[in-house]
């Protein structure tokens, strides 16, 4: 009988960590597989942005002393992937990037409710917990390594030692910004380097895509289970703790419709091709001129243009909205977008059905307004522009504001979400029927 080596019997109890974290996570099973690793006695653990590193004797240990601290081990360096942690560093100084992430990841790990893992979280990390909430801290890596840079180095030690769990040097080759393909096409550079850079960038667009998956794939295994309340309920929402996706937000309000275009999803190759081959001026197919596709059709914006909220704010959020809604494929290619300007009373209210209107309503914007917060001529004015057929497909509205108000009593039947360009700047507390998304800008940026 041949012996197991020691990275043979690492690699199998990674494996069966791996099995046993997807059975807790079932969401997250295309992230949970789709590194490689490696195993070997004089590396230390952690991740180089493609693979997980394993160090055999730490595996062995970890494993022995609990199978279920492994799996957390195993998931902390899932997180790191998924949120592109390895290279994303930018002004950041290194040691205080590493532990923002550390930190926030061992954060994003307590607030899933995992069978098996830590109950009730231990006190270091819920103590640290606290204190970042008493100090209103964004959730987020940029603003934690800011609150880490006012520590004392005693304290820096301190927090390393307890949220800590893997080895950050792999990360240094790629955390400065990679170049993109264009550039690596276009500069003369080794081919060693060109075919390094480019295992890298795909990479990273690998994980984005599965982050991206992230949201529908948790929607669809809630609704396999019936919609039961549980332990899924408590799994956090990756995209929430970096600022609101908007993309995913977004597209729950699509609506599906006909767009011109080849739809060569329903065209049949066969037929075309031999009428092609045998008859000289006879096609049998063509294909389809419109396509049945899942886009955003109508949208209100509104905006509240009380005093507390300047000009250069409100400014940063239109810029920000636009460069989602510029995406490709996001809207239809006639849009309805109705942008509305409220203080107390509507002060503006503008129709915008394409990208030139919208490129063109950016730049001659002004904010008018500067009274008192009511949010409810709003809501009027859309409740009358669906009975008058303006706004026939509305499933949601996005309103930008400090949040300091009076809101409507009653739910409307769209979705409505309160949107907050920053922690720092939320003043008042939505209705429990609204959604509150904070985008996580840093307002000096609008100064």
């Amino acid at each position: 009988m041949a012996l197991v080596s020691q990275s043979e019997l690492a690699g199998k109890i990674i494996k069966l960590t791996a099995m046993r974290l997807d059975t807790k996570l079932p969401w997250l099973t295309e992230a949970i597989h789709l590194p490689e690793c490696s195993f070997d006695l004089k590396q230390t653990s952690g991740t180089d942005g493609s693979r997980l590193c394993w160090n055999t004797e730490e595996v062995f240990k970890t494993y022995a002393e609990d199978p279920v601290l492994l799996e957390r081990r195993y998931l902390h360096l899932i997180l790191h992937l998924l949120y592109l942690h390895p290279y994303r560093r930018k002004k950041e100084t290194e040691y205080l990037w590493w532990l923002a992430c550390d930190l926030l990841t061992e954060y994003r790990i307590d607030r899933m409710n995992i069978a098996g893992f830590e109950r009730p979280v231990p006190v270091g990390r819920s103590r640290i917990y606290r204190k970042l909430k008493e100090e209103k801290v964004v959730l987020q890596e940029h603003s934690l390594a800011l609150w880490l840079e006012k520590l004392k180095p005693e304290m820096i030690k301190e927090l390393e030692n307890v949220f800590r769990r893997d080895e950050h040097a792999y990360w240094r080759q790629m955390e400065a910004s990679l170049p993109s393909e264009q550039r690596i096409r276009r500069e003369k550079m080794p081919d060693q380097v060109v075919v390094g850079l480019q295992k890298q960038l795909t990479a990273m667009h690998r994980w984005r895509t599965v982050f991206e998956s992230l949201e529908l794939r948790k929607s669809e295994h809630r609704r396999q289970k019936g919609g039961s309340a549980g332990d899924v309920e408590e799994m956090i929402v990756l995209q929430k703790e970096r600022g609101y996706d908007y993309r995913q937000f977004l597209q729950q309000f699509a609506v599906t419709g006909e767009e011109r275009c080849l739809d060569m999803d329903s065209f049949d190759y066969i037929p075309y091709d031999y009428s092609r081959r045998m008859y000289e001026r006879l096609v049998l197919l063509e294909p389809l001129e419109y396509k049945e596709v899942r886009r955003l059709s109508d949208l209100v914006i509104a905006i509240d243009t009380s005093g507390s909220c300047s000009g250069e704010i409100v400014r940063r959020f239109l810029e920000e909205t636009w460069s989602i809604l510029n995406t490709e494929g996001q809207f239809f290619r006639k849009m309805n977008i109705h942008v509305i300007q409220c203080d107390c009373v509507i002060q503006e209210h503008e129709q915008i059905t394409c990208e030139e209107e919208w490129k063109e309503y950016l730049d001659k914007i002004t904010v008018k307004g500067g009274g008192d917060t009511d949010f409810t001529p709003v809501f009027r004015l859309v409740e009358k522009l669906q009975k008058n057929g303006r706004l026939k497909n509305l499933k949601g509205l996005l309103y930008f504001t400090d949040g300091d108000g009076i809101y409507p009593t009653e739910r409307p039947e769209y979705e409505t979400a309160f949107v907050f360009l920053n922690e720092a700047l939320k003043k008042g507390k939505p209705p429990a029927w609204a959604h509150s998304l904070t985008l996580d800008l840093c307002e000096e940026t609008t100064t």
